[in-house]
């Protein structure tokens, strides 16, 4: 498999093997294909169509639920991958790691935000069809707003919430001692910390309130267990869920400016090409 470069240029991405799949992101979530497959040697396997998966994506069959489970793991992994490679990277250039910023403090109740039609116009709630379903889906989980600059996520060992974004924006960064490089920003709808409290692994992250944010905390354990739930609100949570790792992905693989601390504190930011500009501290 390759992607196409400018100029008629390729290059390699991953030589897929008898057993594995590829295409998964596409078929999840509903982008562009950024890659182009060439058999190197005859090849036999199934072909899934989007439309195919949209279908087995509601149906409580066994077969079903286990198949759409395992993509969902494996741009789950291709994301785990992702983020390693960015906080290597960063390890490259940093002479020493730092310590994460602990989880702010200052949260209060924000229940309200759960009421009402506001919820179903959330991306991650569009294959739900009322608020019941949803309410399901939740499973009373609470919801908490946190001022700006609060972190909501730090890097840790073993990550057991996930968080939904309800209103505002979490910037999704991973650090250095000295340098940082934004992953993700995560607004309404949108899932943070799959990579921890989905896999069981630790998590690289440091999420951070862009504006007033509030957000449900969700418990990994049991959005694990959504995943092969045959209950159709899990399975509309789950094909949300699935569509928002693939997105999170795509945003991941994207060339985004490292930002490093410079003379008296000042943020520069460096883009892919290196250029320097300055940015607020």
């Amino acid at each position: 498999m390759h992607a196409e470069l400018t100029g008629g240029r390729t290059r390699p991405l991953a030589r897929v093997l008898a057993g594995e799949s590829l295409g998964e992101m596409a078929v999840l979530g509903g982008a562009r294909r950024s890659g182009t497959a060439v058999a190197a040697t005859p090849v036999a396997g199934w072909l899934l169509h989007r439309s195919s998966l949209e279908m087995l994506r509601l149906d409580p069959a066994p077969g079903a639920v286990e198949l759409v489970a395992r993509l969902t793991e494996l741009v789950l992994a291709r994301l785990r991958a992702r983020y390693e490679a960015i906080a290597a990277e960063l390890a490259r250039h940093d002479l020493a790691g730092g310590a994460g910023p602990d989880p702010a403090t200052g949260a209060t109740a924000a229940g309200a935000h759960l009421s009402g039609p506001y919820l179903e116009t959330l991306l991650c709630f569009r294959h739900f069809h009322d608020h019941g379903q949803i309410e399901r889906a939740l499973d009373g989980a609470e919801a908490i707003e946190l001022p700006a600059g609060a972190v909501a996520l730090a890097p840790a060992r073993h990550v057991r919430e996930l968080l939904l974004v309800i209103r505002g924006a979490l910037d999704v960064s991973i650090r250095g001692s000295h340098s940082a490089r934004r992953v993700r920003l995560a607004g309404p709808g949108r899932f943070v910390g799959h990579v921890g409290a989905l896999d069981g692994g630790a998590s690289p992250v440091v999420a951070h309130a862009r504006d007033p944010v509030v957000i449900v905390r969700l418990d990994g354990a049991r959005v694990r267990a959504m995943l092969r739930d045959p209950a159709l609100a899990s399975r509309r949570f789950a094909a949300g869920l699935a569509e928002d790792i693939t997105r999170a992905l795509r945003q991941a693989e994207r060339p985004i400016a490292r930002v490093e601390t410079g003379p008296a504190g000042l943020q520069v930011r460096r883009a892919p090409g290196g250029q320097a500009g300055a940015a607020r501290p």
